[in-house]
Formats: structure tokens, C-alpha cells, sequence
């Protein structure tokens, strides 16, 4: 418990796959003149610098603004019980105010303090006026397996508790609702039978029940799943089922819902589990220069689930198919509906102080032919020779404890011999592919020294190949 409780404490960043080139993700802070900064699951904090308690959720445009939602797990390990369902709108996706808990647990129902609400998605009803919410509402022992709605006359108001069902008398666990832009029918899909099988099912015209299901692909187990529509074609994202773990994410398209649907496509390359996130919600975001295809996907940490992070990425669409898109920062202008890479300055070890010399290994796949092997006695530094000013640091590297998912390391960094923070690596699960651990480092002076050292060795070394620096504000 000690070490999940230093582990809630220090979860500043988290980690993503590096195929040929750094990954990204989201840490939304500063915009320039491009747009907004958007770096690899740093630790998303609202305007109070509260963490984001968002998971499994989604976001809604709506009057200029964004609203996402999702679950509150602050304090959650390993488990949890339902908190409550939280609201922030953003209008560029760069700072996040805090609307309060929209959804809270009402004592005697199937919402209650005791129950489990999770995935909350919310989609507009043009019919009514009003807004429903969807979420997976089941028991604290996933036996009970249900849908739940709730709706309310405002976006960011409090929603009133309608009822948990079984669709069309199915079981209902991971789950999404999805609205056709074009024709505004609403879709429901959801993992059933014994999580077996996925579902779409249409939504009644007010959205508050199952309509027709359209759709089943049976013995998947997947789940997870997201939709966006390309030029008139569906497509719907999902994940295989892994527990909390990373698992590799899948796309498929269809011009009808009801299908035919094409054949599985990994959305990113195997073994880089969607780079360690889960789909939550695919956005598409429309400005006045073009559309941003945007995945929010959660960033699980099983061991403390209330530090886990977001990843938000491009998703880019090419001759019908589509991908994710991965850089070591990026920048979104939701305004134009463009993105753009941003650049930064790479730091091999040609640039490296490393001691002991030894711990400088020989490395076929990195850009200088080698990497520092980090254990208990091991540490590398280098001088910082660019622009003063706040950073944001990429610590690229391998860490395998034989294949064992979720594993994780504190790596500290120090400038000038003060601390400033520490980056916590998950392990890679492969001992080729290099992953990446995001910190941001506040006040470095031009000639200042920094220093890295693993903190929590326990046998199996971390190598680092490089160091990716960013300016940010």
C-alpha cells in the first residue's frame, strides 16, 4: 500500500511505444501560435491543478465548447466502487474548468455508493432538448451486468437517474453511444454475452431505450468501442479485452451500420498496444481549415487507477483506412481543425556523462549505437545547452521483466542537483521496442546540468536511448 500511495503521489507521467519515431499523446497546457501543446499522458490538471478525473468518458461540442465526461476514481488502487461522474469544458482543449459531478450516487438504486458506473457517455437530443447519458451500471462483483440513463434539460447540469436495463434482456458491460452526424440516429453498442459478443443496436428517438439491434459479432471479447464517420463510411474502433492491461486497438469500416463490416485492422502496429491506452472516444472536430480526427484514449495505471492518464491522438484517414498518428509532442488547433508535429531537440548518448562508463551498452536500434543500461548503481547526465524556460523531457527507453504488463519504475530527474520530479516507466513487455516516459521540468537555465537515475531497481535493468527535450510554456 506504501508503494501505491508513493506511486499516486509521484504519477507525473506515463509511456508509449516508440516505433520510428516518438509517440504522442496529450498534456494540454500552453497554446501557440500553431495551436494548442500536446505531449505524451503527462498528468492533465484542471484550472484549480486538480488531476482530471475523466476516465472511460467523452467529449461533446456544444455552444463553443468542449464538455467531457467521465468517472471520478479518485483514491482508486486496484478496484472501486462509483464516485460519481465528472464534467470540464474547454474551449481549444487548453485549459479545463471543472463543472462538478454531474452524476452522483443516490443511495437504494443501482447507482449507489456500492455499485459500479462506469464508460458515461453523453449525446445531445435534438427531439427533446435535452442530453442522455449512458454508462455501464453493474455490481461492485461485475454480476450484474446492465445499461444505465440518465438525462438533464443542461450539458453541464445535474442528470437525473432513469433506470438500469438489460438491452433487449442481454446482458451489458463496456459500452458507447454514438449519434450520425448526418441523420442524427443514435447507436448503442455494448459488450454482451458473458463479454463475449459486441453489439450496435439503434436507439428509440428520444435515446432513452434500445430500439432495433443492427449488428453482432460473437465470440470476439473485445470492447472499448468508438465510431466516426469519413466520407460517409463508419467506423467503428475497439479494443481486445485485457483487464486493465494494454491491448492492441482494431478499426473496421462499413458504409451501414448494419453492416457488412470489413475485416479487423490494427490502428497501430502489433505489440504497441494502441501505445499502452484503450480506446475511450473518437472526435471529430470540424474548423475552418479542415477536420482533426481526434482519439481520447485512457492510459490505465491497474495498480493505482485513480493516477491513470489520458492519450490523446490524430487519427489520420488515407484511402479509406485510417491510423493512429504518434509524435513526441504535437500541437492541435481546434479552431482551423488542423494539427502539426512539434519540434524539439534529441539528446543521445554522444551527449551523455555516463557512470559508471560501463552501463554504456552497445545498441543496434538506437540512434547513436548505444543505450545506458540504469540500475541501482548507474546514472547519466547531460548539459543542457539550448533555450531557457520551462521543458517538457522524453525519456525514450526498454524496461521487460519478462513479458509482465504494468510494471512499473520511477526514474528521478535532477537539474543542477535539484529535484525536479520523477517520470514513471511501465514496462515495455518487449525488449526492441522503445517506449517513452514524459516529465514536464520547470526553470532550466541554459548550461544547466541534468541528471537521471533509476530510484526503484529490482533486478532487471532500464535502458535509455535518448532524451527528447521540448520548449513549453
Amino acid at each position: 500500500m506504501a508503494f501505491l500511495t508513493l506511486l499516486l503521489c509521484l504519477f507525473q507521467a506515463g509511456v508509449m511505444a516508440i516505433p520510428a519515431k516518438p509517440l504522442s499523446s496529450i498534456e494540454n497546457r500552453a497554446a501557440d501560435a500553431t495551436g494548442v501543446q500536446m505531449f505524451p499522458t503527462i498528468n492533465m490538471t484542471d484550472t484549480t491543478g486538480k488531476p482530471i478525473q475523466a476516465h472511460g468518458g467523452d467529449i461533446v461540442q456544444d455552444s463553443g465548447y468542449y464538455y467531457w465526461f467521465g468517472e471520478d476514481k479518485t483514491g482508486e488502487t486496484t478496484s472501486g466502487t462509483f464516485r460519481g461522474v465528472n464534467c470540464y469544458r474547454s474551449t481549444d482543449f487548453s485549459t479545463w474548468e471543472y463543472r462538478g459531478a454531474v452524476l452522483s450516487p443516490i443511495s437504494g438504486t443501482n447507482i449507489s455508493s456500492s455499485s459500479i458506473v462506469e464508460r458515461p457517455k453523453v449525446i445531445y437530443n435534438e427531439a427533446n432538448k435535452n442530453y442522455v447519458m449512458w454508462f455501464h451500471c453493474d455490481s461492485s462483483n461485475y454480476g450484474v451486468a446492465m445499461a444505465g440513463v440518465a438525462v438533464s434539460s443542461q450539458i453541464d447540469g445535474k442528470y437525473t437517474f432513469q433506470r438500469c436495463f438489460k438491452p433487449f434482456g442481454t446482458d451489458s458491460r463496456d459500452e458507447t453511444v454514438w449519434k450520425d452526424p448526418d441523420t442524427k440516429v443514435a447507436y448503442f453498442s455494448f459488450a454482451s454475452t458473458n463479454n463475449a459478443d459486441l453489439k450496435i443496436a439503434s436507439l428509440t428517438s428520444d435515446y432513452l431505450n434500445v430500439n432495433q439491434q443492427v449488428y453482432i459479432w460473437t465470440n470476439k471479447y473485445w470492447e472499448a468501442p468508438g465510431f466516426l464517420k469519413i466520407d460517409g463510411k463508419f467506423f467503428i474502433l475497439y479494443s481486445r479485452q485485457d483487464g486493465w492491461n494494454p491491448a492492441d486497438n482494431y478499426w473496421m469500416s462499413a458504409t451501414s451500420m448494419s453492416g457488412p463490416w470489413s475485416n479487423p485492422v490494427l490502428l497501430a502496429p502489433t505489440g504497441y498496444y494502441a501505445y499502452n491506452t484503450q480506446n475511450a472516444y473518437d472526435i471529430s472536430i470540424k474548423g475552418s481549415s479542415g477536420t482533426v480526427y481526434l482519439y481520447l484514449g485512457d492510459h490505465w495505471n491497474a495498480k493505482t487507477l485513480g493516477a491513470s492518464t489520458y492519450s490523446f491522438y490524430p487519427i489520420t484517414y488515407s484511402g479509406g483506412s485510417i491510423k493512429l498518428e504518434y509524435s513526441g509532442g504535437w500541437s492541435l488547433n481546434a479552431g482551423a481543425g488542423t494539427w502539426s508535429n512539434l519540434s524539439s531537440t534529441v539528446l543521445t548518448t554522444n551527449d551523455f556523462t555516463v557512470t559508471p562508463s560501463n552501463a554504456l551498452l552497445t545498441c543496434g536500434t538506437c540512434a547513436s549505437g548505444h543505450s545506458v543500461n540504469m540500475t541501482s548503481t548507474s546514472s547519466l547526465s547531460f548539459k543542457w545547452n539550448g533555450s531557457a524556460g520551462n521543458k517538457v523531457f522524453q525519456i525514450s527507453y526498454i524496461y521487460n521483466p519478462g513479458g509482465e504488463p504494468q510494471d512499473w519504475k520511477l526514474i528521478d530527474v535532477k537539474v543542477d542537483g535539484a529535484d525536479k520530479g520523477t517520470a514513471m516507466i511501465e514496462s515495455t513487455r518487449s525488449s526492441t521496442i522503445y517506449f517513452q516516459a514524459p516529465i514536464r521540468v520547470t526553470s532550466v537555465a541554459t548550461g544547466s546540468t541534468v541528471t537521471l537515475k533509476l530510484t526503484t531497481y529490482t533486478g532487471t535493468d532500464v535502458r535509455i536511448s535518448s532524451v527528447s527535450v521540448y520548449d513549453t510554456a
